[in-house]
Order: structure tokens, then sequence, then C-alpha cells
């Protein structure tokens, strides 16, 4: 199965920016990035960090707001805290160079089981499995795995077919696999390299596997935004870095309703709740805030909710000039 995999994966390899340039650090920071996000929505934010930090030490030396700010939109911030904090233990215990050891990756803020065997096969061509969404997917299809499929049954499904100095390839070629041809809705058997090799399709049940989860009813919150602005600027608190969106700044929630002029409800989903958030225009500041003066305001990381009330309110500023 492996030849037929590396061979297919010769000729149609995804073109990705962190596989052009390999070093370990960009790797890393590819792989930080693609956690619950699309490739597609990670290229450009992965080219402009680079250009923004080409160095781990680079980022090392960073503010943090620098750093959100560079995320400013990715979601999932505690993924950016985190790479920070561990470059700055790359530097201070490493000397700049991300170790190649297993246990030492996971001793770094961020890296968990998946992201060090990841770096293990893709940054140091080490001998690993790394257990994303794709490669449960395909193992799940390849062995007929029934229920929730675990790290364990991807390794024990897979292991056997990675021969020793091609866990890049393999890995790489693995996820594509998944990307592109064993997709979750009607995959590509036709143009599977491996379907030679897979009890669900020879048994004509691609489609029961993986099992599919039970959704569950997705929370929705409801919150006020306080917006206030006086000659010094717009008054925002930076969020905490033990909270939701830690570290970046936004507009005051609340959940009772304030006295001012609300303004229409803005709607955002996050991956396990929705919130309807109402921006109100109160007359006194809000506790917790401090004032961003205008000219500064770009310059600081705001989450999309954030965004997305600033603009209602800008629209409102408009609308009341032009009356």
């Amino acid at each position: 199965m492996t030849d037929a995999l590396l061979d297919w994966f010769a000729e149609h390899a995804r073109n990705l920016p962190w596989r052009r340039e390999r070093t370990p650090y960009r790797v890393w920071v590819s792989e930080m990035m693609l956690q619950q996000t699309q490739v597609a929505t990670v290229v450009p934010y992965f080219q402009r960090w680079l250009d923004r930090f080409p160095t781990v030490e680079a980022l090392a030396a960073a503010p943090l707001d620098d750093v959100l700010k560079a995320w400013e939109g990715l979601g999932y911030y505690r993924r950016a805290r985190l790479l920070h904090r561990a470059a700055r233990q790359v530097v201070d215990d490493y000397g700049g160079a991300l170790p190649d050891s297993e246990a030492e990756l996971r001793r770094l803020p961020g890296i968990g089981s998946y992201t060090a065997a990841a770096l293990m096969a893709m940054a140091f061509n080490r001998d690993a499995v790394a257990v994303d969404g794709n490669l449960k997917r395909v193992a799940a299809r390849l062995a007929m795995l029934a229920g929730e499929v675990s790290e364990g049954q991807v390794k024990a499904t897979l292991q056997p077919y990675l021969s020793e100095g091609r866990a890049r390839a393999f890995n790489e070629a693995l996820m594509d696999l998944g990307a592109t041809v064993c997709t979750p809705k009607t995959p590509r058997c036709d143009a599977c390299p491996v379907s030679a090799y897979c009890a669900a399709f020879a048994a004509g049940r691609v489609d029961e596997f993986p099992t599919p989860k039970r959704r569950k009813e997705t929370p929705h919150v409801t919150r006020y935004a306080l917006l206030y602005q006086d000659e010094a600027g717009v008054w925002l608190r930076q969020r905490g870095t033990d909270e939701m969106l830690g570290g970046l700044w936004g507009f005051v929630l609340q959940q009772t309703r304030p006295e001012g002029v609300g303004l229409e409800p803005v709607r955002h989903a996050y991956t396990h709740f929705r919130i309807t958030a109402t921006p109100v225009i109160v007359t006194t500041p809000p506790a917790d805030a401090v004032p961003v003066p205008l000219a500064e305001l770009t310059a600081l990381a705001l989450s999309t909710l954030d965004h997305k009330l600033l603009a209602a309110w800008r629209t409102s500023q408009s609308a009341s000039e032009t009356v």
C-alpha cells in the first residue's frame, strides 16, 4: 500500500507554503495554525506571519499584542498565546532550535500528542504517525473501524505501512488523500490509490465510516455591548489571558441591558456556542475599560465579534450624520 500511496503523492501533493523552504519553525507554525482551521484560510495568515516573525527568535522577542494582531481573525487565540510562550521557552532553553525529541516537544506549551508527532514526522522525518482528522477517516475506512475512532486504533492501522525514513511523505500523503480524495462526503474512491487495500470499499460501505457523530444542540447566549467614546478615544477592555479570547481587546459585554441607545443586534457563531450581542451607546465610560485613541485602534487585536460591533457602531454614526 505504501508504494501506491507515495507514488500518488508524488504526482498529486498539494503545493503548500510550509512544505517549501521547510524548517522546523515553519512546520510548527503551520501545525498550530491548522488546528481546527481549513488550509485555505491558513495559507495567507501563514505567509503574513512569516513576514512579521521570520524566526523563532523574532516571535519570542515580540510583544503579545503584536502576536495576537498577526493572528487576528484566525480564531482559537489560545493557540497564538501558547505558540508565543513556547517560542520564548525554545529560545531560553534550547538556544532557538526546536527540540527533535517527542518527549522534549511535549514539554513546550501548546504541543500535545498530535503536534509532537506531526513535528517529529514532518519537521524531522522521524518515524511517527500524526493522527489528525484526515488520518482518522482514512484509517476508519481502511480497517472498517466502528464507533469513535481512537488515536491508538489509527496508529495500529497505519503504523505497519510506515517504512523507515519515509514518515514525512507518508503522513503528508495520507493528509492530502483525506483532504482531496477520501473526503467526509462523496469520497472519490475511483481516484483513490489505496482502494485495493480498503475494507470499507471492498464491502461497499465507505459511507458508513467513520461512524457519524451525533450532533449536539448549540447553546445560544445574549449579551449587551457597551459602546462609549469621548475625546480620549473609544473605551475598550483587554481580556485577561485566562478568559476566552484572552489578550484581545474589545467592548465590555454584560448580561443586563444598560441605559442608552440600542442598535441592531450583532450575531456571531463560535465553535461551541452562538452569541447575539446588542450594541448599546452608553453615556458613561464602562467599568474596567480604558480609552483607546482612534489612531491606535487599528493596531490592536480585536475579535471578529468586536469588529462586527465596531462596524455596526460606525454605520449608525454615518447614518446619523446624513440625517
